[in-house]
């Protein structure tokens, strides 16, 4: 349903540093640079890290979050480290949430220009 998400950054060599690093982890990659930002993705576009468009500074939006979907609970655990290695900051240890302990498994950050993000994954520890 969703085609692609993009997260506005007022510091695009930061935000390039960080999101090349992290968004390899799932096997990402740069697939089109602009002039005003990066659009990433494995076979298409899935996430764009961009200046805002209408030359306005960008700001994390309030309740906004992009969700990674990883592909088991150590993955969760070293994307979550590893972006607070990369300077983000820790809005959600990694752990299981809800009744079922094989259930949701996620973690929770913001990257360095503020915007929300969640590592997750399903099943048994």
């Amino acid at each position: 349903m969703i085609g692609y998400c993009t997260l506005g950054t007022n510091n695009l060599p930061q935000a390039l540093e960080f999101y090349d690093e992290l968004l390899g982890m799932f096997g990402a990659r740069r697939l089109v640079e602009l002039e005003r930002g990066v659009i990433y993705g494995v076979d298409t576009f899935e996430l764009g890290i961009l200046q805002p468009f209408d030359g306005q500074p960008a700001v994390a939006g309030n309740g906004a979050m992009v969700a990674l979907k990883a592909g088991n609970r150590a993955q969760v655990d070293a994307v979550h480290a590893r972006a607070l290695a990369l300077g983000g900051r820790c809005e959600g240890a990694p752990g299981g949430r809800g009744p079922d302990p094989d259930g949701f498994y996620g973690a929770y950050f913001r990257d360095p220009q503020g915007n929300k993000l969640c590592v997750y994954g399903f099943g048994p520890v």
